[in-house]
């Protein structure tokens, strides 16, 4: 499966988005509701990865000058 995002900044750009979205305390449909839910699990999802992905990286590069 391919990713939406491009960068982790993108994705989590969007991640704010939608939380502000559900803080808004406007009047949202259900339906927009799952939506906005399923992409916020997305770019969560993204961001995990990436920075999951970066520590293992350091960790490795820290392991070289050890």
């Amino acid at each position: 499966m391919k990713d939406k995002y491009d960068s982790f900044e993108s994705a989590l750009e969007d991640l704010k988005r939608i939380v502000q979205n559900f803080e808004s305390g406007e009047d949202i449909s259900i339906d927009e509701l799952l939506k906005n839910y399923e992409q916020g699990m997305s770019a969560y999802s993204y961001c995990s990865r990436k920075l999951e992905d970066t520590q293992k990286k350091i960790k490795i590069i820290d392991e070289s000058y050890e």
